[in-house]
């Protein structure tokens, strides 16, 4: 939002310097991006007066001008403008000044052996002009009312700074210079000069208008009024057009200058609509009535103010007029009805809109204008009559109109709702303000409440408690609770006159078990290659399980998401399609999923592509892939500073993973996430571009499980001295059984003396059948106070290979 200063202290005393001023608008809430001093490109740029004219002698171009600026000396300065002459007065850059639009220091200098001590401008040169076919003749009459040589600035109204504020999306009274000049107001302590509704007019409720529900709710409003005797060749006056094209609005003539004004000053877009086109569109004399507000349809299409031509769809809300749309409401206008030089009379649009729908419109023609910023930001209903009021005071002003009859769809309720606000709230939130340097402090007093709530036109009620507060109706979106209001106390008064309210007693922070195995997973992953990245939460809705947000600022983040593999596989193509070779990634989120209830859980989620080897020379240069096993191994050591154990389990329950090479991992007995390649149809299809492994883990179970007693806090145990016994066995086993089935039942079988059990080999043969194959395993026996005889284990090991034989349906082989 650009706003001019001058305009400003039209409606508030600003008793600050701009620099200042920005400042404190910057810490109250508005911060100000750029401060533009206007007078900056005609410094140095004075009134002068041209007392005589020759020919240069060397060119037929040049002349000689003899130059009063107002000192003792007069100044000669080479022109070649062609209309140049004398007894005129016109604008001087003397020596020193630096005009910008044309990147050029006004230096003495000589030209064609003549000495010249300055440049008479043109308005080109001064930046003020797209083009000039000569320099600036200066009016006489405003050239007599100033003295020779005062500043050019002065007499073009340049002594302005234009301040552009950010305006956050909570402060919709922002978007309005009155709503700016109130904050101003507040901030400095200082008085408000509102401009006054000269004439009121009779308001007729329509109630045959069709409108939309979506688009005009309970709380939204839609008028429309016919005023007659306009003339759309008028010209606005230069304070109007001043006033907007420092705000950035390109002026057009008075009828549309006069909305643009409105749309600035009091935050209320308007549009004006020629009547007799809408007579000739429709084909009979326009009414009130005929205008609605609907859905735009599929095949329709709207030619706009910009020129483009816009095809229409059910995200578009439209204004119609006997049904046939005549603007993208609360965007833009239509062209075939637009405000014209040949317009004399015009219907007169105000309305405030549900911002979701006008969102969906923007987004959808794919442009955003100073309407629909509004609009969006949420603008109060209760200022829209007064505003379409205030135009007409305007237009009155200009032309000869009748007093017209707004017509609105409703007529919106302007009593005061109340919020209660306790004085030993305010208190206890804010605490004590510090006085005389921290050596007295005391509780804000009533007055000072009251003034500050007062200020940003807040009407307050005295009551027991406190406070009964009404707010004005452009605060309305923002200031809605008590804690709302106490904010704003406390941001006018100034944070840090307030004491400090740390909890007592203070002690010390230190991270919990679960943050510091949170912190090894992390450092582990990132020890081992891999790389930490950050999803958006936000995704497209593509299956109805996902969770719908209530207002998505896009129709491609309007969902929760229930996975994040999908995003991971789209950083490992961008990866492989930039030429990488490997990429190695892990992401700690969270996903939500509605069952019963909704359910956000934190995973661990992450991609594992290629083969990160620096020797290419082993493999000849060539790349190769890991299988999987190889890949597993990766996240083993990842996880490896955790010390508990994932059993892995195989599934083909996963749709996108491969069938034969994906294994759920269990920690103490419960399902926690998977691991797997990426399943072969997903490559078929181009949704993956590489063999890539995924994986899966519960965060909760993985730190519940890190984090016991009995895995956290280190055991240390003696250095055994007496040596172990080892004994081999091999068995042919059915593929249906799992290894950690089969280790589990010799451990149990094997009870104190059995140390350790390991796999030492896997053998398949064709003998054996499709359906079997061969494990080898290492059994180590040790008894920590004897070194063991072959007596000693004997029994515990027969009842292992008998055990083994019962359970499995095997033999032991020779």
């Amino acid at each position: 939002m650009k706003v001019s200063q001058n305009w400003l202290k039209n409606l508030v005393e600003i008793t600050s310097t701009p620099e200042d001023l920005s400042e404190k608008l910057s810490i109250g809430g508005f911060e100000v991006e750029s401060l533009e001093d206007c007078s900056e490109n005609v410094n140095g740029v004075v009134l002068g007066k041209v007392l005589s004219v020759l020919k240069h002698e060397g060119s037929d171009k040049l002349s000689i001008c003899q130059v009063d600026i107002g000192n003792s000396k007069n100044l000669q300065i080479i022109c070649g403008a062609h209309n140049i002459k004398p007894n005129i007065y016109v604008y001087v850059a003397t020596v020193g000044a630096k005009l910008n639009a044309v990147d050029l220091t006004i230096k003495r200098s000589e030209i064609r052996g003549v000495m010249s001590e300055g440049m008479i401008c043109s308005l080109q040169e001064l930046g003020l002009e797209d083009s000039s076919e000569g320099i600036e003749i200066i009016d006489e009459d405003l050239a007599l009312k100033h003295e020779l040589g005062t500043p050019g600035s002065d007499l073009l109204e340049l002594n302005d700074f234009i301040y552009d504020l950010a305006i956050t999306a909570n402060r919709p009274d922002g978007m309005s210079v009155i709503g700016i000049a109130r904050e101003i107001s507040a901030l400095l302590e200082s008085n408000l000069n509102f401009p006054e509704l000269s004439h009121k007019y009779n308001i007729h409720v329509l109630k045959g208008i069709k409108l939309c529900p979506e688009a005009i709710g309970s709380n939204c409003i839609y008028t429309i009024s016919c005023i007659d005797g306009v003339n759309g060749e008028k010209l606005s006056p230069n304070w109007l057009k001043d006033r907007i094209e420092k705000s950035g609005i390109k002026s057009i003539n008075l009828l549309v200058d006069l909305t643009n004004y409105i749309l600035l000053e009091q935050g209320q877009p308007l549009h004006a609509f020629d009547k007799d086109k809408l007579s000739n569109l429709i084909g009979k004399e326009v009414s009130p009535e005929d205008f609605s507000v609907r859905k735009g349809k599929d095949n329709e299409s709207l030619i706009c103010l910009d020129g483009k031509e816009y095809d229409l769809n059910d995200n578009i809300t439209v204004i119609t007029c006997c049904d046939k749309p005549v603007a993208i409401a609360g965007v833009i206008g239509g062209l075939e009805t637009s405000v014209t030089n040949t317009t004399s009379s015009i219907y007169l649009e105000g309305a405030v809109f549900n911002p979701v729908t006008i969102r969906k419109s923007s987004k959808a023609v794919g442009i955003r204008t100073e309407s629909s910023s509004r609009f969006e930001k949420g603008i109060s209903s209760k200022n829209t009559i007064s505003a379409v009021t205030r135009a007409i005071n305007l237009l009155e002003e200009y032309f000869s109109i009748n007093s017209p009859i707004i017509n609105t769809s409703n007529l919106i309720s302007n009593e005061d709702i109340f919020i209660k606000l306790r004085r030993n709230r305010i208190h206890k939130i804010l605490g004590p303000l510090i006085i005389n340097d921290q050596y007295e402090k005391r509780n804000l007093s009533d007055n000072e409440i009251v003034d500050k709530l007062t200020l940003i036109g807040c009407t307050l009620k005295n009551k027991e408690y406190g406070w009964d507060v009404a707010v004005i109706p452009n605060r309305s979106h923002d200031l809605i609770r008590e804690i709302d209001l106490i904010e704003e106390i406390a941001r006018l008064i100034g944070y840090d006159r307030f004491d400090l309210k740390l909890p007592n007693p203070i002690k010390p922070g230190k991270l919990s078990s679960e943050q510091l195995a949170l912190r090894k997973v992390k450092n582990g992953f990132i020890e081992n290659g891999f790389n930490e990245v950050l999803s958006y939460s936000l995704v497209p809705e593509d299956n109805e399980k996902l969770i719908k947000i209530s207002n998505p600022l896009l129709l491609e983040t309007s969902c929760l998401r229930d996975s994040i593999w999908k995003e991971h596989l789209e950083i490992v193509n961008r990866n492989i399609k930039a030429g990488q070779a490997s990429c190695y990634i892990f992401e700690i989120g969270n996903v939500f999923q509605m069952k019963t209830e909704f359910i956000q859980e934190e995973v661990l989620n992450g991609a594992i592509y290629g083969n990160k080897k620096f020797g290419k020379w082993i493999n000849s240069g060539k790349d190769s892939d890991l299988n999987y096993y190889q890949a597993r191994g990766k996240l083993k050591e990842a996880l490896s500073s955790l010390n508990i154990k994932i059993e892995d389990k195989p599934t083909d329950s996963i749709d996108f993973l491969h069938p034969g090479r994906t294994a759920k991992l269990v920690i103490e007995g419960k399902d926690t996430g998977y691991f797997g390649e990426i399943h072969p149809k997903l490559l078929l299809e181009k949704k993956s571009l590489k063999k890539v492994y995924l994986f899966n883990i519960n965060v909760s179970n993985l730190l519940g499980a890190s984090t016991r007693k009995n895995k956290w806090i280190p055991i240390y145990k003696q250095y055994p001295i007496v040596p172990k016994m080892e004994r081999d066995i091999n068995f042919v086993f059915s593929k249906k059984f799992l290894i950690s089935e089969i280790t589990s039942q010799i451990r149990k079988t094997g009870k104190n003396l059995l140390e350790e059990v390991n796999l030492l080999d896997v053998f398949e043969d064709a003998k054996f059948g499709d359906d079997h194959i061969s494990y080898t395993f290492r059994l180590s026996y040790r008894d920590k106070d004897k070194t063991l005889l072959d007596s000693d284990i004997s029994s515990i090991h027969s009842n292992i290979i008998s055990n083994i034989e019962k359970c499995f349906n095997t033999k032991l082989r020779n």
